[in-house]
């Protein structure tokens, strides 16, 4: 939209005899005139029945009053669903002695759920909605609406997309408040929701952000500049921050859609033809390396991305993850529960954190894709699980889109930026394991606190295992690569050379050479290297124990396991060249019960099983909603 009120206006400039109609229900009147350089303005008022406006106590309370003195049909604004769930544990009591239905609105609902909201009840009626109620669908016989002012909102913040609890504007306060008075006189209280913060509605900002200035605008640079429109001379509406445009373009730089001097590259204009984000645009390219199976594949998987996924994240919702066997991408996780959909019911979907209406839209999204998708079949009926061969093939497809959100995992499980070092907590929703270097999609989310402030939390979510040697064929102009030392590889017990994978000041860990040459430089080499290994084993194991207990484990000494690994065997460089005795004595260096013997391990053992007796700890209470224990009632004692 903000295109093309940039591209009416140049019109305008250029041709005096065109002319434009702009039209909304919620406009800010006065400063697009001035865009315009026009002082033509119609106002047309509605005319809906009068609504009373007042401030309320706090959203539960407004409810149950409702609920207790009248028969009313009540729609209620939360931030999402979330909340919705809170507020109905709340209210249920009450509504139930008084026979008043409790409806949630929100959009992962089926349509069928959602139609029950505008069904006629004798007693009235509680909609319990998220801001779906406010633009996309209409009650026509609403007598009241409370309103929390406020919603959970999807923007970027610091170049990271995230979802927001967020106070509307007064533009939205007066949309909401207009759900109410369709069909006779309304009422509208806006009231604060649990702890959090509920602004006067003075004080909020007139209209809401644009969506140019809160979403990332990479796919936008990119449209602009292959028609040949720097975004950066484009006369917005909205000026998106100079800030922005450059993190668009470093994005499509590293995607190799655009050169340092913002000219559009092959794959670049390659991408523009299809109508999904950057990220996936590319995707899509680097699979046409691969076969119509791979791209169709591909595809589908783009479209459940699309549409936000169809599982739901977090701990208590992991019953999918039992149709999936993968351990590389949750992308392709996702794909499989996909497949295995037919074979679910409906019934089962909300046990298993599957997402019904978001199958539906990634079905959508499917056929659209389909019929840009010229030269592939894309039929959902006709997808096949994906093979080992093509899993390697899609994990490369899937990196080549994420290659400028490339993460090092440490010890601790955290993830780390290679070129920004921002740390993030991997989402624990992931099938990932076991591996050093992912892509994924940085996330935030913001959540109440006790105290009724807000906390953002930082996640990756969408990971994908990296095998750091497709780095240098994905993005050359990211990526170099040099050899690096020798090191000890215990998947092949060989003395090998790491390459050594570089993007700027970062350096990556690349495939293993095997060292083949047997010269007595290779043979000093193997024993350094296996006992450096076996030291980081070593230490590794003592510090896992120093955490369960107080008793203090010695450290073995690297001299020490040079000198044990040379009276070994000091001729060979691999494993595969030793006896199987020597190669078992070798091996048992690495472990603590070698050097400080099974009587002090079992004592050790002994004394974690102690501290860790039944009794010693506390089950963990997770936080709930102060509404939950505000609106609790303590039986009266009589005397």
């Amino acid at each position: 939209m903000e295109v093309l009120v940039a591209w009416a206006k140049k019109r305008c400039q250029e041709e005096p005899h065109f002319k434009v109609v702009v039209m909304s229900a919620t406009i800010e009147t006065d400063t697009l005139a001035t865009f315009f350089n026009t002082s033509s303005v119609i106002d047309v008022p509605g005319r809906n029945f009068g609504v009373t406006k007042h401030r309320g106590t706090d959203v539960v309370s407004e409810i149950l009053a409702k609920i207790n003195t009248a028969h009313s049909n009540v729609l209620v604004f939360l931030p999402g669903k979330a909340e919705i769930q809170d507020i109905t544990v709340a209210i249920t009591k009450k509504a139930t002695e008084a026979g008043v239905p409790i409806i949630p609105l929100h959009s992962q609902l089926e349509i069928s759920a959602q139609q029950q909201a505008f069904a006629s009840y004798s007693h009235g009626k509680v909609i319990l909605a998220t801001n779906i109620a406010q633009t996309s669908v209409t009650i026509d016989d609403i007598d009241v609406v409370i309103d929390s002012g406020l919603e959970r909102r999807s923007e970027v913040r610091n170049g990271v997309e995230g979802l927001f609890i967020a106070q509307i504007s007064q533009a939205d306060c007066l949309q909401r408040a207009g759900r109410a008075g369709r069909t006779k006189a309304g009422e509208y209280i806006l009231a604060p929701y649990d702890t959090l913060p509920c602004l006067e509605f003075d004080v909020r900002p007139e209209y809401p952000t644009p969506e140019i200035l809160r979403k990332h605008i990479d796919r936008l640079t990119l449209r602009l500049a292959n028609v040949g429109i720097d975004i950066e001379q484009l006369d917005f509406y909205h000026d998106p921050s100079n800030k922005a445009i450059q993190r668009a373009k470093r994005t499509l730089i590293a995607l190799g859609a655009m050169t340092t001097s913002g000219q559009v590259t092959d794959i670049g204009r390659a991408m523009e033809r299809y109508p999904v984000e950057s990220s996936y645009a590319r995707m899509l390219i680097e699979s046409q390396k691969y076969s119509s199976d791979v791209q169709s594949k591909l595809a589908a998987i783009i479209a459940i991305q699309e549409v936000g996924g169809i599982v739901k994240g977090g701990t208590r919702y992991t019953g999918w993850q039992r149709y999936t066997s993968q351990k590389k991408s949750d992308l392709l996780a996702q794909y499989d529960v996909f497949l295995a959909v037919p074979s679910i019911t409906p019934e089962e979907y909300e046990e298993l954190g599957i997402i019904s209406k978001n199958i539906s839209k990634a079905r959508e999204v499917m056929q659209r894709l389909n019929h840009d998708l010229s030269d592939i079949e894309l039929d959902d009926t006709l997808l096949t699980p994906v093979t080992d061969d093509e899993r390697d093939e899609l994990l490369r497809c899937i990196v080549a889109g994420q290659i400028d959100q490339l993460w090092v995992i440490d010890e601790a499980g955290m993830a780390m930026h290679i070129t920004s070092k921002v740390i993030r907590e991997l989402s624990s929703s992931s099938v990932v394991r076991n591996t050093k270097l992912i892509a994924g999609t940085p996330f935030d989310l913001q959540v109440p606190t006790r105290d009724g402030s807000l906390q953002t939390l930082h996640f990756v979510q969408g990971i994908t295992a990296v095998n750091t040697d497709w780095l240098l064929d994905l993005a050359p102009q990211q990526f170099s690569a040099k050899h690096g030392g020798m090191v000890y590889d215990p998947r092949s017990g060989s003395l090998v050379v790491r390459q050594q994978i570089r993007s700027g000041k970062q350096v990556l860990e690349g495939m293993g050479v095997p060292v083949s040459k047997n010269t007595q430089q290779n043979q000093r080499a193997f024993q350094d290297a296996f006992a450096r290994w076996a030291f980081d084993q070593l230490e590794r194991e003592r510090n896992t124990l120093a955490k369960l207990h107080s008793r203090r484990i010695p450290s073995i000494p690297l001299p020490q396991l040079k000198q044990q690994v040379r009276a070994i065997d000091g001729s060979v460089i691999n494993l595969e060249s030793l006896s199987l005795q020597k190669r078992a004595q070798l091996i048992g260096l690495s472990k603590l019960v070698t050097h400080l013997g099974n009587d002090f391990m079992n004592q050790v053992a002994a004394s974690i099983t102690q501290s860790h007796s039944p009794g010693r700890h506390h089950a963990h209470r997770g936080w709930k909603p102060l509404h939950k224990r505000l609106f609790k009632r303590t039986p009266k004692h009589h005397d």
